[in-house]
């Protein structure tokens, strides 16, 4: 063990009074004592010293005191009392859920060295023990502190206590300083002397692992011998030091200083019998949580402290790290096994799958079909405690899209459940093929069948499945069930053969179409020989006139990864020998590495994944040899008609990827004693089917033979001779990929695979996640062009991802700890990861709380919710770079090589869900929905609270529709449409922002409900308020899916006063409110006043006045004076309306004029066509010579009309007078001029933007009225802006002044050109001291400009009273604003309590004196500069 550098109060013995005790040591209470030694406690006290137990006068009491941190303590008090040994432990000033003292002992009758576990009769009420290391026992909770008392007598009386503390709810540990706290039982006693056994360091035993492993010559192991060697390693370590070796002399050993063979030999011998050291180790491991069957684990002691920014570019490391204690794998059965074993022997089963269902449960999936002409039959069946119903449509083949099923197809009770699915509950399940054992006991099951006819045309189910009581909905992580079924097609006429390459542009997609199809003699052999030629080509240029390097290597991938699915043959008209395929594996494998050193980003990402489906290409003779050799040692014969002889005959002639799974089936059909469900199990999970056995050229079709005396032998050689498969086969196995990297494996990489090879099925997956994620990024500067060492990175990247994808869905918030190691791994894998990189950095911001799983105070949490939102962001870019980089490609290239459809559609998706950014988007819906209810946030977010009634339409994104007319009133579901969604434009591709802010809501519109959160102040959210639409975003996809099922129904949508929206069936009057308040809130008598041109082309400010320039302008001038001085305001002057008039009507601008006249004439002028009223209008098309052109083709055409006006010269000088009076730098070059006078026309010409022309349509009025007058302000620098509605937007309350900020500049925040959310706060007028922080900022990006100009909008189109056109038009910054990435969780503003507190105060403070000297609510708009000065730059009246 090690020692506490941590101060302790040092021990003292006293000797205590009698005063107030009785010999049971309580006050009045006797404490009875069992003859077994074990004491009960009698009511528990409070006085640490009267807890100690019985006490005689004259007895010894040992007393001593230990920091936890963070004011928490634990005091413990040790007496000795005829012959008892009492020990009391009281704890304070921590908060716990469930307190465990995880414990041993040394010492006792018989002891040995290391902990001892005391008998079951002394151990506390409710202890357990944790395998054969430690013992959990409980603590009560009294008051204020947590109890527990344990009494040890007679032959258990010891002389130490080892201990640490656990926090069974949270996984929260306490230690002394990463080692055990201990305490001695008896005067004069330690914890070092001869009966403690000497700690290890755990980063020796892992890699005295791998050097063990080295030694033997790197075999192929099951994980049950890789555990056992493991434990045998760390004895052998133990009786070195037993015998007086030094750890700094193993050290040596372990790195290869001492040579390990000379070194055992010289201190143990050959062969020499091993005298026993300690029996157990000096340091438990510490037990993990369980949720469900799965382990979180403790996380790695000593783990090196990196930068996550180091990682976007990641170069050689140097660290240290101390792992944990090792831990053995704990097999587990599930209820559902007999059944899948029974499915798996079935010879009609087709397909089945199981899924997770909810933490223990699950649901097996499986379809049958006796032959084409029977019934095919689909049995569900779920062990879930709860009554569910499944919600379930079909879809056809390669879709997922939901239709209503025929009612012929409907089982017993079912009913619809909208237009596009029905509903059926499970049965519960007395029939003899659901009956199951679990532990001996009769599981209860749920079951339902669904039959179709043999004709049928369906090509899957897609469901998903809900509890009876509608409080809980299940899914596939986060996607419906997918159930694919066999059909019969109907028979058509077939058209003419078509040449597969003649889609096809590009000679790269060419070469690998015409090889798949047209050649008759073809196995992988050919493919790896022809992929190999085709990279070098790619690399030397020969097909970048068609594609970038990333699109070539990518295509290649597909088709690799085709192959390597099965859907592409691997033998055609041709037999290849092994040591031949083995030579053209080889060769492909060399020319991949080789693009890896010569290709960067995404080239060199795509180019990397290229080895997932290719095997390495190892010694190919050796499968030849060795299956010989095999049947030789353990004499079986070699005669025809035998398993075993039919699979040699295979391998003989033309061994493929498939030999692997066949002997790994066949190692599980001998473990368990010639089990054939063992053997068709594992072969159907790996997609070996009895069809493709017997279709084989040397087909095997028989049953493998058991021979029970050879049983062990058997398992050892073909535990060996799968490792020569895998070298040749396998691309990403662990053990085959470390035995081949071998030597180059760094020094420092080796310790944590020595970790992870010996515990590949340990229990407690966060400790294997750690280490393998630290084996690759130790492994990471040399990995360029290193093949071996790339598949080793590959290996360890995908166990990341297995470990996460069984523990993530299982362990509720405790998954929190998976995040760290989960991010480093799909950080390790991008070609781009800087956004990812700058995640990570955020997440280890965050308090232990968060990060271990814990308890997360309310404001904890609402720092998570931001940073996860980031998170959640960033993976969902990295799914759509892949899809839209391969999506289209594969589907061609499936067409074009006969694959299934549903193959071809799903290729893309696999990819992703077969990537390391899904296990990240598992720990996300894992931890969310406590996050959200810790910080008090619920599902939804109410941006604009109003009533609506209207028919459901679901689009993909509120850009795609804003020209529309929807002449009844419509709720807009905002999300990607699932397939089958009846929607007003179906997406090309997933929308990864579906609101900006900078928007226009259709007309007609009634309601917006979104998953995508716009900023509460952003110009779209001001909008929705001021045409009184519901705007709401829901954190949870279940709703807004309920509710696109339910597309085409009128509904009735309500907020409630918790803040979330419900809807039901809407009554008559429901109805009829709606359509009077829609028409109360239609502007019919709007109107816009034209202004005159006031003949100067700059106004001062002091002259601003009604008619000559706009709201912005003459805000600011009666805001002087009014406000404290501590609020600032910008120099300013204006270019008044009619400027852009007046230079477009002089006669240098004539034709620029006249064109811009006849395209506003044409968008004026054209009528509604309501060919479509009830789903959606085309507002305007129009012909533009011989092409149709929307009104935004128009508008932009106007725009570029403004911008190539020519100016007068005698602006400049106009210019420069004003700029000069307002104190503001005049541009000192010619190309500073331009750069002004280019920001100037362009607020000119966003008088033709879209959004403005649909706005004023709505409400009535001619866009061509808008005079746009130019406010002209210095460039305030930013450190931080800010938006202020002085009366609360989203509860109307004038009461409160709600605001948002954001790094830089405003425009990420009121446009929404940033994703994510500003930082909202809110205060009450009377208490502005103490604003409530609402939510974190979850921008990825800030905007910063230098200082210089801006030219601000100033219209009367932004002037009209009760009209919100705000963010309309643009204002533009005279040089160019550049986005840069930055952190909001190590900024300032929250790191700073008491910085952020002020600062909030100070902005509603501005908020409430800019209202009382304008007596109105205002929306306002400000900068907070770097030395923190307020600077109010705009306000209008808040609509």
């Amino acid at each position: 063990m090690r020692s506490s550098s941590r101060a302790q109060r040092p021990l003292r013995v006293v000797a205590p009074s009698r005063a107030g005790l009785n010999s049971s040591g309580t006050s009045g209470t006797i404490r009875p004592v069992l003859a077994s030694g074990l004491i009960i406690s009698g009511e528990a006290r409070r006085d640490v010293r009267v807890q100690a137990g019985a006490v005689m006068e004259g007895s010894a009491v040992v007393e001593k005191e230990f920091s936890l941190g963070k004011g928490g303590k634990i005091q413990i008090t040790v007496s000795d009392v005829d012959g008892v040994q009492s020990i009391n432990l009281v704890v304070t000033g921590i908060e716990a859920g469930r307190l465990l003292l995880h414990w041993g002992v040394e010492g006792g009758k018989g002891y040995n060295g290391g902990w001892r576990l005391p008998g079951h009769e002394v151990r506390p009420e409710g202890t357990t023990q944790y395998k054969d290391r430690a013992l959990q026992s409980p603590f009560k909770t009294v008051g204020d502190s947590m109890v527990l008392d344990i009494y040890l007598r007679d032959d258990e009386e010891s002389d130490v206590l080892n201990f640490v503390l656990k926090d069974d709810a949270t996984n929260t540990w306490w230690d002394c300083n990463a080692s055990n706290y201990t305490l001695p039982l008896k005067a004069g006693a330690t914890a070092t002397g001869k009966a403690s056994s000497v700690a290890l360091p755990k980063d020796l035993c892992d890699k005295w692992a791998w050097v063990c492993w080295d030694n033997s010559g790197r075999p192929n192991r099951s994980p049950e011998d890789s555990q056992a060697e493991y434990d045998g390693g760390v004895k052998e370590l133990q009786q070195l030091v037993y015998q007086g070796r030094s750890i700094d002399e193993l050290w040596k050993v372990a790195e290869g200083y001492l040579n390990y063979k000379e070194y055992k030999e010289k201190h143990l011998g050959p062969g020499q019998a091993k005298s026993e050291p300690p029996s157990a180790a000096s340091s438990p491991e510490k037990a993990a949580p369980k949720e469900g069957n799965v382990d979180v684990g403790q996380s790695m002691s000593g783990l090196p402290s990196r930068n996550p920014l180091d990682m976007i570019k990641v170069g050689a490391m140097e660290m240290e790290m101390v792992l944990s204690e090792d831990k053995k794998p704990v097999p587990v059965d599930k209820p559902l096994d007999f059944l899948v074993d029974r499915f798996a022997l079935d010879p009609t089963t087709k397909w089945r799958r199981v899924f997770q269902l909810h933490k223990k449960s699950q649901m097996l999936a499986v379809v049958r079909q006796e032959s084409k002409t029977s019934m095919v039959r689909v049995d569900i069946i779920t062990d879930i405690a709860d009554a569910v119903i499944l919600h379930w449509g079909i879809s056809g083949h390669g879709k997922h899209d939901w239709t209503i099923p025929p009612e012929e197809y409907w089982p017993e009770d079912t009913k619809s459940a909208g237009h596009i699915a029905v509903e059926t509950p499970f049965m519960d399940c007395e029939k003899d093929e659901c009956d199951t054992e679990f532990a001996d006991a009769k599981v209860p099951v749920q079951h339902l069948t669904l039959l179709l006819p043999p004709d049928h045309k369906i090509g899957a189910f897609t469901f998903v499945v809900r509890s009876k009581d509608n409080t809980m909905w299940f899914k596939d992580a986060g996607q419906n069930f997918y159930i694919p079924v066999p059909s019969k097609q109907q028979p058509e006429l077939e058209p003419p053969p078509k040449d597969p390459c003649a889609d096809f542009q590009d000679n790269l997609s060419r070469a690998i179409i015409e090889c798949e199809v047209k050649s008759n003699a073809w196995t992988l052999m050919h493919r790896y020989n022809k992929a190999a030629n085709l990279i070098s080509e790619a690399l030397n240029g020969h097909y970048e006139m068609d594609m970038d390097m990333a699109d070539a290597m990518s295509r290649i991938y597909v088709w690799l990864r085709y192959s390597s699915t099965r859907q592409l043959t691997w033998q055609r008209n041709y037999n290849t020998q092994p040591r031949i395929l083995s030579a053209a594996q080889a060769r492909l494998t060399g020319a991949i590495a080789d693009a890896h050193a010569r290709t960067s980003g995404d080239a060199q990402e795509w180019v990397r994944l290229m080895f997932t489906n290719v095997g390495r290409g190892g010694d190919g003779q050796k499968i030849r040899d060795e299956i010989l050799h095999i049947m030789h040692r353990n004499n079986i014969k070699e005669i025809k008609g035998y398993w075993m002889e039919q699979w040699h005959q295979k391998l003989h002639n033309n061994t493929t990827p498939d030999d692997i799974p066949i002997c790994e089936a066949y190692i599980a059909f001998l473990k368990e004693d010639g089990n054939n469900a063992a053997y068709w199990r594992v072969l159907s999970d790996n997609g070996v089917t009895r069809e493709r056995l017997e279709g084989f050229d040397r087909a095997i079709t028989n049953e493998p033979e058991y021979y029970g005396d050879k049983k062990d032998a058997l398992i050892h050689d073909f535990y060996n001779y799968l490792g020569i498969l895998k070298a040749v086969h396998s691309g990403a196995d662990l053990q085959a990929s470390a035995s081949a990297a071998g030597d180059r494996v760094p020094e420092s990489a080796r310790g944590y695979l020595g970790y992870v090879m010996s515990h590949l099925n340990d229990s407690q997956l966060l400790p294997l996640m750690e280490a393998a994620v630290e084996a690759r990024i130790e492994l990471a500067p040399g990995l360029p062009g290193n093949k071996d060492m790339l598949y080793l990175d590959l290996a360890l990247e995908e166990k990341v991802r297995q470990v996460a994808e069984q523990g993530a869905g299982a362990s509720g918030f405790g998954a929190a700890a998976f995040m760290k190691p989960l991010l480093q791994n799909l950080i390790l894998s991008l070609g781009e990861n800087e956004e990812l990189c700058y995640c990570l950095k955020t997440w280890l911001e965050m308090p232990s709380s968060i990060r271990n799983g814990g308890r997360p105070s309310k404001e904890e949490a609402l720092k998570a919710v931001a940073v996860v939102n980031r998170i959640r962001r960033a993976i969902t870019d990295v799914s759509d770079k892949c899809v839209d980089r391969i999506g289209a490609v594969s589907a061609a290239y499936g067409r074009a090589f006969g694959v299934e459809d549903w193959s071809c559609e799903l290729f893309a998706e696999e990819v992703v869900r077969g990537g390391p950014a899904f296990a990240v988007s598992l720990v996300i819906s894992s931890i969310e929905p406590t996050l959200r209810n810790v910080a008090a946030l619920g599902d939804w977010q109410v941006i604009s609270p109003h009533e609506a009634v209207g028919v459901i339409v679901a689009v993909d994104n509120l850009h795609s529709v804003q020209d529309k007319t929807y002449e009844e009133a419509t709720v807009t579901g905002e999300e990607e449409i699932p397939e089958g969604v009846v929607a007003v434009l179906t997406p090309d591709a997933p929308a990864l922002i579906l609101v900006t802010g900078e928007e226009e809501i259709p007309e007609g519109v009634v309601a917006v409900l979104t998953p995508d959160a716009p900023d509460v102040l952003s110009h779209v959210s001001v909008r929705a308020r001021n045409m009184k639409v519901l705007f709401a975003t829901c954190h949870d996809p279940t709703p807004l899916n309920d509710l696109k099922a339910m597309a085409g129904k009128v509904m009735h949508f309500s907020t409630t006063a918790s803040g979330s929206v419900t809807w039901a069936e809407p009554k008559e009057s429901d109805v009829a409110a709606q359509k009077g308040a829609t028409e109360s809130t239609k502007m019919h008598d709007l109107k816009i006043e034209v202004p005159e041109w006031s003949g100067k082309w700059t106004v001062p400010f002091g002259e601003y006045s009604n008619g000559v320039v706009g709201a912005k302008s003459k805000n600011l001038q009666l805001m002087a004076g009014k406000l404290p001085d501590w609020i600032q305001l910008p120099n300013s002057f204006t270019l008044p309306f009619g400027c852009f008039e007046e230079v477009l009507a002089m006669p240098e601008n004539k034709e620029i004029s006249t064109k811009i006249a006849d395209l506003v004439a044409q968008v004026v002028s054209k009528k509604v066509d309501h060919s479509d009223a009830l789903v959606s209008v085309d507002f305007a098309m129009f012909n533009v010579g011989d092409q149709k052109a929307t009104a935004a083709d128009l508008l932009a055409e106007c725009r570029d009309l403004a911008m190539k006006v020519k100016l007068p010269s005698f602006i400049r000088e106009e210019l420069t007078k004003a700029m000069e009076a307002a104190g503001q730098a005049v541009p000192e070059s010619e190309a500073r001029w331009l750069k002004a006078e280019e920001a100037m026309k362009g607020v000119w010409a966003s008088k033709y933007n879209d959004r403005a022309y649909y706005s004023m349509r709505k409400v009535g009025l001619n866009f061509d009225d808008v005079r746009m007058a130019v406010l002209v302000q210095r460039v305030v620098p930013a450190h931080y802006a800010f938006v202020i509605h002085t009366k609360n937007p989203s509860n109307n309350d004038e009461a409160e002044v709600f605001c948002e900020m954001v790094r830089g500049l405003g425009e990420s925040l009121v446009s929404g050109m940033v994703a994510g959310s500003a930082i909202a706060f809110k205060a009450t007028k009377d208490n502005l001291d103490n604003p409530e922080v609402l939510c974190y900022a979850s921008k990825s990006e800030a905007m910063f400009v230098p200082e210089s100009l801006i030219f601000r909008s100033d219209s009367n189109g932004e002037d009209l009273e009760g009209y919100a056109g705000a963010g309309l038009y643009e204002s533009i910054t005279m040089d160019t604003t550049v986005t840069k990435r930055i952190d909001y969780m190590d900024d300032k503003l929250v790191q700073d309590e008491s910085y952020r507190q002020e600062l909030l105060a100070r902005i509603c403070k501005v908020g409430a004196s800019i209202e009382t000297a304008l007596g109105s609510a205002q929306d306002i708009e400000g900068v907070v500069e770097p030395d923190g000065k307020i600077t109010v730059v705009q306000t209008r009246p808040q609509v």
